[in-house]
């Protein structure tokens, strides 16, 4: 039976591709400081810091896929970035290197390369150009995922998530948005992972993505959602005569809306 280790499970991606991953016949193991609402029995719960290095030793025995999703989902201070996203990708890694876990998954972030204009990422996966220190954790995790897998001989993806929910909410998302069975299409096809680091867009297969699907196909993963299905609706809500009045993204940064500068110089973050 293939066991999958979830860590930050009681979070809001966790807690949706839990009962999805469990439908497909996978077993569980759930890490978070709390009991995983979504949680059920027969499911293994482990409760601990995914930055505890003795605790991730002992939740990776075991696993076929440690799929790390443990931190802040938005941007905090300094410390808080380098303590806690950073910390625990560090910790997934080594316990991943320890118990020789086959595949890793990072729940990386378009934030990474958020300042990429969207227009002029086409069939690329550009380099790190993070648009908040939560993008630079993301960004700096990818570094770091790369020289575990270089120097260990590990198989380690990371997901480059856009933008997650059960459906698109805002002009920006018919474009970025993945969808829960999609992200979990991506999980399932990570445990077939090559060796070494490969780097991919969590994203669906939306009319409007302005990133390229490929180096997702050449890892096995085929999303099938579409987020135009919800266009014509998304517009009504915004007041819009239908789908065509909602514009592209255009040359909009991949990671949305950035701050004005003269706002930023007196406190950066």
């Amino acid at each position: 039976m293939t066991r999958i280790l979830i860590t930050g499970a009681a979070g809001r991606i966790g807690t949706a591709l839990t009962p999805l991953l469990r439908g497909r016949g996978f077993t569980l193991r759930l890490l978070d400081l709390a009991r995983p609402a979504a949680a059920a029995p027969g499911d293994e719960v482990v409760l601990g810091s995914a930055t505890d290095d003795a605790v991730m030793r002992g939740a990776a025995e075991d696993v076929d896929l440690l799929l790390h999703l443990a931190g802040f989902a938005s941007d905090r201070e300094w410390r808080a970035m380098i303590d806690t996203n950073l910390e625990s990708v560090r910790a997934a890694l080594e316990a991943a290197r320890a118990a020789a876990v086959p595949v890793t998954l990072l729940a990386g972030s378009g934030h990474a390369v958020g300042y990429t204009p969207a227009d002029e990422v086409g069939g690329r996966l550009p380099h790190p150009r993070p648009d908040s220190l939560y993008g630079f954790a993301k960004a700096a995790g990818e570094a770091l995922a790369s020289l575990y897998a270089d120097h260990f001989g590990m198989r380690v993806v990371t997901a480059r998530i856009l933008s997650f929910d059960e459906r698109p909410r805002t002009p920006r998302a018919l474009a970025t948005w993945v969808s829960p069975t999609d992200l979990a299409r991506l999980v399932v096809a990570s445990l077939d992972a090559p060796l070494g680091h490969r780097i991919v867009w969590g994203v669906s297969a939306n009319t409007r993505r302005p990133v390229s699907l490929e180096a997702g196909f050449e890892l096995g993963y085929r999303p099938e959602d579409d987020a135009e299905r919800f266009a014509d609706e998304l517009a009504h809500e915004l007041g819009l005569g239908g789908a065509a009045d909602i514009p592209a993204l255009g040359s909009e940064p991949l990671g949305g809306e950035v701050a004005d500068p003269a706002r930023r110089l007196g406190d950066p973050w």
